[in-house]
């Protein structure tokens, strides 16, 4: 499934109109994803991981078809547990706000897309292991009684509770080490999740 997480990322640069499947602008203001008002044509994160789950449960459908759903949802599950994928719709979720970080001009986007995890852990899987680490039996449980839209609604208060509160568009140490913390819990959620999910859409079949 690792090989595969990006590949939603890079089929899109020839594909203009899924760029906005990659997330959900909601108007500013407002604190939870309403599908008439921020989704009416469907087209968004939080309605195609619903589409592309029923692409995947149908059996009457070609394999290939149901494979490339499969490859979308492993991708979106991780996109709409990123606070600014519920970002809102005046700034782009954060793609217009513009920030100086270790030196480099970056947008507050970009920031809460990973580009504040700290790698100086070392390798792709002693990160894995240090976010296993943190988390107890008792809060996977209580996590997966949320569904997608719930998901969304948790991505949303994240971001209006942590990511937009700049003061003067800069970063402090405090906002940092909030923001790193956050998406270590997200990339857990959306890891443990995503397996929920796939086992709940899959079961039929074994």
């Amino acid at each position: 499934l690792a090989d595969i997480a990006i590949w939603a990322d890079k089929v899109r640069r020839n594909r203009k109109h899924e760029n906005r499947w990659h997330y959900t602008n909601v108007k500013e203001g407002e604190w939870t994803y309403v599908i008439s008002r921020d989704c009416p044509k469907r087209n968004c994160v939080i309605e195609k991981i619903k589409e592309f789950s029923s692409v995947l449960t149908n059996v009457e459908l070609p394999l290939k078809r149901r494979k490339v759903a499969l490859k979308y949802l492993v991708h979106f599950v991780g996109d709409v547990h990123q606070p600014l994928h519920l970002g809102n719709l005046k700034d782009r979720g954060g793609g217009k706000i513009r920030l100086t970080y270790l030196g480099k001009n970056v947008t507050l986007h970009y920031l809460w897309d990973g580009g504040m995890i700290d790698w100086k852990k070392g390798s792709l899987l002693k990160y894995a292991a240090h976010l296993n680490a943190q988390v107890q039996d008792l809060e996977k449980s209580k996590w997966l009684h949320f569904k997608v839209n719930d998901w969304a609604d948790e991505s949303r208060s994240l971001a209006l509770k942590y990511a937009y509160p700049l003061e003067n568009n800069e970063l402090s140490k405090t906002y940092i080490s909030k923001g790193r913390e956050i998406l270590d819990q997200r990339m857990v959620q959306a890891g443990i999740r995503l397996a929920d999910l796939l086992n709940q859409l899959l079961k039929t079949e074994n």
